[in-house]
């Protein structure tokens, strides 16, 4: 990742379709000041596709067997 550079508000509503294209494509970091002195970013976000239901089913079986052949004896 690149930044953060640091540009006004007004550049960033004049420019933003080539800072959102250099944020996604060169994974930029934007540093958006206002005239106030107040700040925001702009950040590339990564896309995690979710996982497969049937995916969580198989973790779910794998974790209640697992708990159940590692179960510790009653202690009592």
């Amino acid at each position: 990742m690149i930044g953060p550079i640091g540009v006004t508000e007004e550049q960033a509503e004049k420019y933003l379709e080539f800072l959102v294209e250099l944020t996604d494509n060169q994974r930029v970091i934007w540093k958006i000041t206002r005239a106030d002195g107040k700040s925001v970013m702009m950040v590339p976000v990564n896309e995690i596709p979710p996982v497969s239901e049937e995916i969580q089913n198989q973790v779910e079986e794998f974790q209640k067997q697992f708990l159940k052949d590692n179960e510790l004896p009653n202690e009592t």
